[in-house]
């Protein structure tokens, strides 16, 4: 097992050797996680990676059309600039008074 020491700042922060970067092959901007044991041992991992499809579910439509998968599709592509049409005429308006 390999150890690396570092120092933590008046921020309580920490860089990660690059050693253990490349080992866990994080990049900039990644994100990691910090698990500490019940014998006080920390685990650092990490972090599973951002997916928009992981949010997939997460809302309620406001509207539910009965269409077809390709019909649906045709839909969206209208009613959204439809809609943002619509949010900057509202921003125009209210930016007006």
């Amino acid at each position: 097992m390999q150890t690396q020491p570092t120092t933590i700042t008046q921020k309580g922060q920490v860089t990660i050797p690059a050693p253990i970067r490349r080992a866990l092959g994080l990049n900039k901007g990644d994100q990691v996680k910090f698990t500490i044991t019940k014998k006080k041992i920390v685990q650092l991992k990490p972090a599973k990676k951002f997916s928009i499809m992981s949010l997939y579910g997460s809302l309620k439509p406001r509207v539910r059309p009965n269409l077809s998968g390709q019909d649906l599709i045709k839909w969206e592509k209208q009613a959204w600039p439809e809609a943002s049409a619509e949010k900057d005429r509202k921003i125009l308006e209210s930016a007006k008074r």
